[in-house]
């Protein structure tokens, strides 16, 4: 009888285990499958981080080149302004020469 009881006990006890064990295996494929979803993100951000560095290193060399072409203008701009200032200059001075030539030979 002892014999019989204890092969009741294990049957139930395997009966009982049986579907805790399908549980723990499906906990187990859950963990694998967030693992694997963890990684998927952590790949699409790794890419959206390349692509950020290679728009943000365009965007500088655009900047850089916005800078360099303002600059230029400026510096030409400036050019014309002074080159416009000293023409006016070396008009009035010839005129004011001319002039005292003119009284001078009086």
């Amino acid at each position: 009888m002892d014999v019989e009881l204890l092969q009741a006990l294990r049957t139930v006890i395997k009966e009982e285990i049986e579907p805790v064990k399908k549980d723990l295996e499906n906990v187990k494929q859950g963990l694998e499958n967030v693992k694997q979803g963890l990684e998927n993100v952590k790949q699409g951000l790794e890419n959206v981080k390349q692509e950020l560095l290679v728009e943000i290193r365009q965007v500088k060399q655009q900047i850089i080149k916005d800078i360099s072409t303002s600059l230029s203008q400026y510096s030409k701009n400036s050019e014309e302004y002074v080159d416009n200032k000293t023409e006016v200059l070396n008009k009035r001075v010839y005129k004011l020469e001319v002039e005292m030539e003119r009284i001078s030979q009086q």
